[in-house]
């Protein structure tokens, strides 16, 4: 009886350590403001303030789950996303909505948020590799338009 007690709280430590949790430790050079986005496999912080006057649109910057390295940042545009089982894809319209819903992923392009929200880049989004060098990617509602520039 003693070692299926012992058994259990064991079971039940591992299922509490893969559990998921707290955010990670916030690296330093990540500001307070930034959100988390991910899960127990790993993520990125996020942080986005609206762009005055401009409905929808957030500047955006995202930063790496370790280390706080810069991972892109520019201009995102808010976007409601629907399946279109007809025409299997999905599509994007705006939402009836400004406000952000909470951030899900970020998979390098687009930031992922709960529900069926998206933010999708718009404009100019930089990628920096390091202070000196990097790059540009220009992109028309999340859609690359034009070549990525170096700089």
């Amino acid at each position: 009886m003693r070692r299926q007690w012992m058994l259990v709280a064991i079971l039940t430590g591992l299922v509490a350590a893969c559990s998921p949790g707290a955010d990670p430790e916030r690296p330093t050079g990540v500001p307070t403001s930034a959100s988390w986005a991910g899960n127990v496999e790993g993520g990125t912080w996020v942080d986005c303030e609206p762009v005055p006057s401009v409905p929808n649109r957030y500047a955006c910057r995202t930063w790496f789950e370790t280390g706080g390295a810069m991972i892109a940042e520019g201009q995102y545009l808010l976007r409601h996303r629907r399946w279109n089982q007809q025409a299997l894809r999905s599509e994007y319209t705006e939402p009836a909505s400004n406000a952000l819903p909470g951030f899900d992923t970020f998979d390098g392009r687009w930031i992922r948020l709960k529900g069926d929200h998206v933010l999708l880049p718009d404009g100019v989004i930089i990628y920096p590799d390091s202070p000196e060098h990097g790059k540009r990617q220009t992109y028309r509602l999340g859609v690359e338009a034009g070549a990525a520039e170096a700089y």
